[in-house]
């Protein structure tokens, strides 16, 4: 839904028009299996792209990149509407109606006025409609297929579940991306240099939804290049190295990578929490090795090896006490029943993922090495279920809808005039 409000916006803010010729408009640049799409429907994608993105008029590298996405999009476009044809399913009115509602509450347009305003910028109302309902009924395609070929387990919702646990108290950023391809060495500057020119119209102001939608070629494109939340160290080397010195708020040079050339825009940053995580309450029994006050290096070193060793020999709560006299552990023993919000990072995350009458790893404090074991705990509700299921069910979708249109271009016979 938040994609069918952006492409409506970026519609709305175009009012330039491209004029032409009347013999021109009805000229054919592409048939999508023998559906004619004419100079009319590309120039006014252009116009579109254009508009939206603020990009300079006069780069002849950048009005063929956008001739050549506006061009893809809707072959795209025709496919999905083609194959929604053949399969008989359709937006309802009612989709149809809801999506337009939403436009209007974003952009503060009073209730039933859409058409008239959009008029009044200049674009066809019933082409926006169209586009509208062409979105709603591709993703009511996809997610028909995903619901009929994929069946998501008990098992994979708790091992979802035990991987966003395991990440609590980690940093994470919010990523939006572009990827401009290099398909061949001849291509290298001028993607390059494209990359820059797109770079330096986002700083100026441009939409990065709408040029990451029109010149990305990465997975991301279709949903305006967000990229979503994403941990350190799950990205490639060299975006992962930009990323960790960037600020929020900030978009980087054109970072080369096996694809091509790719801009990164830093959203938001944060400390991982998870819904009712972190209200929990535990049960715990630690195992503490002192260290010396500014400890060297190998005094830390002989410490987490102890750690390590004693770790072994715990199997349940009841052996902590035995173990941490047997490695002369002073200060071991029970921590009590404790809120799993109030421990401090390093071992709020050493704890979250643990099982009843599991050990952590050891954890470095300033003047211990920790090892602690989950006697007990008390959920106070956790991560929704159903919430995961339909985030796994997104990710699905997505990747579908990819494979989809892919299967959709092969088969097609698109010829080019």
């Amino acid at each position: 839904m938040h994609r069918l409000i952006a492409l409506v916006v970026f519609i709305l803010a175009s009012a330039v028009a491209i004029p032409l010729h009347a013999q021109d408009q009805q000229r054919i640049v592409a048939l999508v299996n023998d559906e004619v799409i004419s100079l009319r429907d590309l120039n006014e994608r252009m116009r579109i792209i254009m508009a939206t993105t603020r990009l300079p008029d006069n780069n002849p590298e950048i009005l063929r990149a956008v001739r050549e996405q506006a061009l893809r999009s809707l072959i795209d476009e025709r496919l999905q509407l083609q194959e929604s044809k053949r399969r008989n399913l359709a937006a309802t009115q009612q989709d149809v109606d809801s999506a337009v509602a939403m436009v209007e509450r974003q952009m503060n347009i009073p209730s039933g006025r859409f058409e008239e305003y959009i008029r009044r910028s200049g674009v066809d109302p019933t082409a926006a409609v169209t586009q509208i309902r062409t979105e709603l009924t591709w993703n009511r395609m996809v997610r028909a297929r995903v619901g009929a070929q994929v069946t998501i387990t008990e098992q994979e919702i708790d091992e979802a579940i035990a991987r966003l646990k395991a990440t609590v108290g980690q940093t994470e950023d919010l990523l939006s991306e572009i990827l401009v391809p290099v398909d061949s060495p001849d291509q290298e500057e001028p993607q390059r240099q494209l990359a820059l020119r797109v770079a330096e119209q986002i700083r100026g102001g441009a939409n990065f939804p709408a040029l990451a939608r029109q010149f990305s070629r990465g997975t991301t494109a279709a949903n305006g290049g967000d990229v979503g939340w994403v941990q350190r160290g799950t990205l490639n080397e060299e975006v992962d190295a930009v990323v960790a010195k960037m600020n929020k708020g900030e978009i980087s040079e054109p970072i080369r990578t096996v694809g091509g050339w790719q801009i990164i825009a830093l959203r938001e940053r944060r400390r991982i929490s998870l819904p009712g995580v972190e209200e929990n309450r535990v049960t715990l029994k630690q195992m503490l090795l002192p260290l010396s006050a500014n400890a060297p290096a190998a005094e830390v070193d002989a410490a987490v090896a102890k750690a390590r060793e004693a770790r072994g020999g715990i199997k349940s709560c009841d052996d902590v006490e035995a173990v941490a006299a047997k490695y002369d552990a002073p200060g071991s023993g029970s921590l009590g029943t404790l809120r799993v919000g109030d421990l401090p990072e390093s071992f709020r995350q050493a704890v979250i993922p643990l099982n009843v009458n599991e050990t952590s790893q050891p954890v470095r404090a300033s003047r211990a090495v920790h090892l602690f074991t989950l006697c007990a705990k008390e959920d106070a509700g956790g991560l929704n279920r159903n919430e995961v299921r339909n985030t796994i069910f997104g990710r699905r979708a997505e990747l579908m809808a990819q494979r989809y249109i892919r299967e959709l271009r092969r088969d097609a016979t698109i010829e080019f005039r």
